[in-house]
């Protein structure tokens, strides 16, 4: 092959890489739909909840009966810590009692992996998954690949306000081809 040649490949090779980094940027990885209507045995709040979307979605579920107990998740800080977001559903209404702790893990996967002892001690069998609409390609992916045996319902709230959403999008994309790459998700 000669040098023009290979200078036009490395051209069409840079191209499709900044035009699959452009459409990376537009669209957050999918996820299966979610249930027009919501019944499960628990919800589960991931942590990263900034501001207590995830949290007020889930205490909504529970109020409306949808759901019987909350899981959250988290040992951050605020919305990435399960006892803050604990606070935040008592605060919205939901009992002390019908939420569970999961207070160690600090990623996504570690959320599933933490969790996945209490979701089995309980036989809690259907499970809505309550997490950014951004986060929520990555988590499904995770949460079937460390609980196969769970009915997993979407339930995507909206993204909390990111300063760049094309950053966040492309971050999420990163993680996401992280978790693949070693058989997380």
């Amino acid at each position: 092959m000669g040098i023009r040649a290979a200078a036009c490949l490395a051209a069409l090779a840079g191209g499709a890489g900044l035009a699959l980094v452009a459409a990376a940027s537009s669209w957050p990885p999918g996820h299966s739909p979610p249930a027009e209507v919501v019944a499960a045995d628990a919800a589960l709040v991931l942590s990263g909840d900034v501001d207590y979307l995830r949290a007020a979605r889930a205490a909504a579920l529970y109020r409306a009966r949808a759901v019987p107990l909350l899981v959250v998740t988290g040992a951050g800080v605020g919305g990435d810590n399960a006892e803050a977001l604990r606070d935040e559903c008592v605060r919205l209404g939901v009992p002390r009692d019908r939420i569970l702790l999961e207070a160690a893990s600090t990623s996504t996967r570690e959320n599933m992996l933490f969790v996945a002892p209490l979701l089995r001690a309980r036989g809690l069998r259907r499970v809505a998954l309550v997490t950014s609409d951004l986060h929520m390609g990555r988590a499904e992916r995770a949460a079937r690949r460390v609980l196969p045996e769970v009915d997993w319902v979407m339930v995507p709230v909206e993204d909390a306000g990111a300063s760049s959403p094309r950053r966040a999008r492309l971050q999420e994309w990163a993680k996401l081809l992280f978790y693949l790459a070693r058989g997380w998700a």
